[in-house]
């Protein structure tokens, strides 16, 4: 009767980790469109937030995604404020993102390798150390910090528990004994044996050795008895290195007996740890994009208060209420760009923004080089803020979530299409997509065709716009709109009412005609505008007279 050696039992190392990012686990992301992202200058937002390319295409892919959730923007919003409260966790999180990197890029898994089983061995056992080092590093740095967020705390009770886990105390005892007999391996001790002519007939490895073998010494060291390295073993003729072709190598023999000497070594290394179940690091090592979001998170608050720009992060009103209520917003790119406080702040001017019932379509007019443009992308990219969950540049602010966001800004023609025919079609793609629930950007749409013709399609669009019930923002030189709001608003029925915007300007004591870049609810000045860009462009009346004077003189 013979009797078998029952195997050890086998230990699961997985660990299962909540997303940071949504309360209910990993979603996937919608699809979205990339023209609101180049019109509101995205990209120039994302590049200073990031610590090179690696994360920024999933910070974008997150800000894009607008989520209408209000758990998802109120979970997210909560873990940002935790990151924010804890500086020196935002450092210490810092610290681990390149080690995260390198544990999802991971290693062959034995059995399927390529190259020897003693690489392979080491590969697994550094692999495993870096886990659980991970692991362990990031537990303490959430331990030490206030945190209140269910998404970290939850995080925090995870990683506890793993720690806690007999298969990781097992693995954490028992891998440093593994390294060591792996480490160990610096050189071998090889007898030769010699015949009557002194020539080497036959060799015998003798020992395996914990430090590598040094060049001879020289005949001074010899004469004087001194060695830089005092441990080192050194031969008594040069150190000859191996051909790195196999093929070239000299006694076969002795190096294939070397081979096998290193698979008997790596071998109980390698049975040791087939006892841990495929340990997968993709759960941990997938925090690395979800932490590099909230990291630049804090990165855009940093910056925004370098600037003395005042933060907030939006209460969230019911989708329903289709409303934006902000209370002196900046022009999110144009804070980022330079985070120097003595940076000229005559750009960063803020202006209130309020969607609600009493006006939902905003005809936006003013003097070129006002701040129009730059407030339809700051009203863009705080909308796109908040249903990420990061802090918005404003005083104070209540938004509902939107579905998406559409722009029409200006473009450059085909070859294919003139100009109108394209705005036409752009247009009309904004209308086949727009919902109530959409916010719609429009900046100097039309600006094409004649004033008469732009006059008659503008207001056929804003009504159209009414009709569905967006949200939205109509940069504009027709500011004959403006008097005929109550007629638009007559063609079609519809809850979004239409409000006049006007970009500011300032009278000065000789009459002209500054931009102060804060937008209001207000009429335009009808003439005022044309008369001041006559002026500085010198064709007004009295400045053209005035050059053929000086000429006939």
């Amino acid at each position: 009767m013979t009797s078998s050696k029952r195997a050890a039992p086998r230990i699961s190392l997985d660990v299962q980790i909540d997303s940071l990012l949504w309360p209910d686990g990993r979603q996937l992301i919608a699809q979205t469109d990339a023209a609101w992202e180049r019109d509101l200058g995205l990209a120039e937002v994302i590049a200073p937030l990031t610590d090179g390319a690696r994360h920024a295409a999933f910070i974008r892919k997150i800000l894009m995604a607008l989520s209408t959730d209000p758990a998802v923007i109120g979970w997210r919003q909560s873990v940002l404020q935790d990151f924010l409260r804890n500086p020196a966790l935002v450092d210490q999180v810092q610290t681990l993102l390149p080690r995260f990197a390198d544990l999802r890029q991971g290693h062959a898994l034995l059995g399927k390798r390529t190259r020897g089983i003693l690489l392979e061995t080491a590969d697994r056992l550094s692999q495993l150390d870096l886990y659980l080092s991970v692991l362990h590093d990031l537990h303490r740095a959430l331990q030490a910090a206030d945190v209140t967020s269910a998404a970290l705390r939850g995080l925090q009770t995870t990683l506890r528990n793993a720690i806690d886990n007999p298969g990781f105390l097992s693995l954490q005892a028992e891998l440093p004994a593994l390294q060591a007999s792996l480490s160990n391996l610096a050189s071998l001790t090889i007898g030769i044996n010699l015949n009557a002519d002194l020539q080497p007939v036959a060799a015998v490895l003798l020992s395996i050795n914990d430090r590598p073998f040094g060049e001879s010494a020289s005949l001074l060291e010899r004469l004087i008895g001194i060695r830089a390295d005092l441990n080192a073993e050194t031969g008594i003729a040069p150190l000859h290195y191996v051909p790195a072709d196999a093929e070239q190598r000299p006694l076969s023999p002795l190096f294939q007996d070397m081979d096998r000497l290193s698979i008997q070594i790596a071998q109980p290394v390698a049975r040791t740890l087939a006892r841990y179940l495929g340990q997968s690091s993709g759960p941990l090592a997938a925090l690395e994009d979800e932490l590099a979001f909230y990291l630049a998170g804090v990165r855009l608050s940093q910056r925004l208060n370098t600037r003395q720009v005042a933060t907030c992060f939006a209460e969230c009103a019911p989708i329903s209420e289709r409303l934006m209520v902000i209370d002196g917003l900046i022009n999110v790119s144009l804070a980022v760009r330079s985070s120097s406080a003595n940076s000229a702040t005559a750009a960063l001017v803020a202006s209130d923004v309020q969607f609600d019932a009493y006006g939902r379509i905003g005809l936006l007019t003013g003097p070129n080089s006002g701040g129009k443009t730059t407030y339809l992308q700051a009203v863009g990219l705080a909308q796109m803020l908040f249903q990420a969950g990061w802090c918005i540049p404003a005083r104070a602010a209540r938004i509902s979530p939107i579905d998406t966001i559409l722009t029409h800004f200006p473009a450059l023609e085909t070859r294919q299409q003139g100009r109108l025919a394209e705005e036409a079609e752009r247009l009309r793609e904004i209308f086949v997509r727009a919902t109530d629930q959409s916010l719609v950007l429009l900046n100097e749409s039309l600006s094409s065709t004649t004033a008469g013709e732009a006059l008659y399609l503008a207001q056929e669009v804003i009504s159209g716009l009414r009709a569905i019930g967006v949200r939205g923002l109509f940069a504009t030189h027709l500011i004959e709109l403006v008097g005929r709001i109550e007629q638009i608003e007559s063609a079609a029925r519809g809850d979004s009412a239409i409000m006049s915007l006007v970009a500011g300007v300032h009278l000065t004591d000789d009459n002209r005609l500054l931009p102060t870049f804060r937008i209001t609810r207000g009429t335009p000045l009808e003439s005022g505008y044309a008369q001041e860009i006559a002026r500085r462009y010198g064709i007004s009346l009295a400045q053209i007279l005035a050059a053929r004077a000086d000429k006939a003189n």
